[in-house]
């Protein structure tokens, strides 16, 4: 029996296949995979599958140990923050973004551990069910929280940006960033610890750590960053004027934002908590 190697048309006799032309050989020639084989090629092409996500997973934990890196040499050294150009503006966004997630899970913890509390009582805090169960809306009040220190941190920053304009050479946006960010680890690192406190119930640290840490980044740190900046550079403003006015700017900002927004977030929590949700 003779069969096609191309349509694998089997014929009795002749040396091309009836059908498409293509040549033929002995049947018994003609190679057939074995359910060994089959399994193994299977097997190779699902194992080529994982390398890409093997590659992400690698690279994010390069990225993870990196970032890790740098916040630990700030901490030992704050000031190393303040040095160089723009080349670590990433990671200054990355603490931008931890101090202020940080910040707004910390206070719904704690705000939300007082709130079962008050309503379900001590045992609530441990109940499966009934009303200790209830919880204040998490994504209402958290997304409220991230956009206020948010923009108080935006504020901070167009303070500084604004005094560095009566430098001789003032800050890049990826420059400021990098300062800003960087000299922000260690009270980012506050507000992480915040979160503990806050699951714990505890009031009085977490609001000391995160009243700490936003104290200073709107108040202090604009001084901080504009008062090195102006040292480093000539201005046409005295560098304690200028230091003193990039805070002044930030407070002004900070308190348009309260008067605004966010007693009206206040109140809307307060009503909440009288209902008891």
């Amino acid at each position: 029996m003779m069969k096609c190697t191309k349509c694998l048309n089997e014929q009795d006799s002749g040396k091309f296949c009836g059908k498409c032309g293509a040549s033929l050989m002995e049947a018994e020639n003609i190679h057939q995979p074995t359910a060994y084989e089959e399994v193994a090629a299977a097997s190779e092409i699902v194992a080529r599958e994982p390398v890409q996500v093997n590659e992400s997973v690698t690279k994010a934990k390069e990225s993870v140990s990196k970032y890790w890196s740098y916040a630990l040499q700030v901490l030992k050294k704050p000031s190393a923050a303040l040095e160089g150009g723009d080349h670590q503006f990433i990671n200054g966004l990355i603490t931008i973004g931890i101090f202020v997630i940080a910040f707004s899970l910390s206070i719904y913890f704690l705000v939300n551990k007082l709130f079962k509390a008050m309503f379900g009582g001590l045992g609530s805090m441990f109940s499966e069910d009934g009303m200790g169960a209830q919880s204040l809306p998490f994504f209402h009040i958290t997304s409220s929280l991230f956009m206020f220190s948010l923009i108080f941190i935006v504020g901070s920053l167009i303070s500084v940006f604004l005094a560095g304009k009566f430098m001789s050479q003032g800050f890049s946006l990826k420059e400021l960033l990098a300062h800003f960010g960087g000299v922000l680890v260690p009270f980012a690192s506050l507000n992480v610890v915040a979160i503990l406190t806050g699951l714990m119930g505890s009031v009085q640290l977490t609001l000391i750590l995160t009243g700490v840490s936003l104290l200073y980044s709107i108040v202090i740190m604009p001084a901080i960053v504009v008062y090195d900046r102006a040292m480093k550079y000539q201005s046409s403003v005295n560098k304690v004027y200028l230091a003193a006015g990039a805070s002044a700017l930030s407070m002004f900002i900070t308190y348009l934002v309260i008067r605004t927004s966010v007693m009206e977030f206040m109140d809307e929590v307060e009503s909440l908590l009288n209902m008891g949700f």
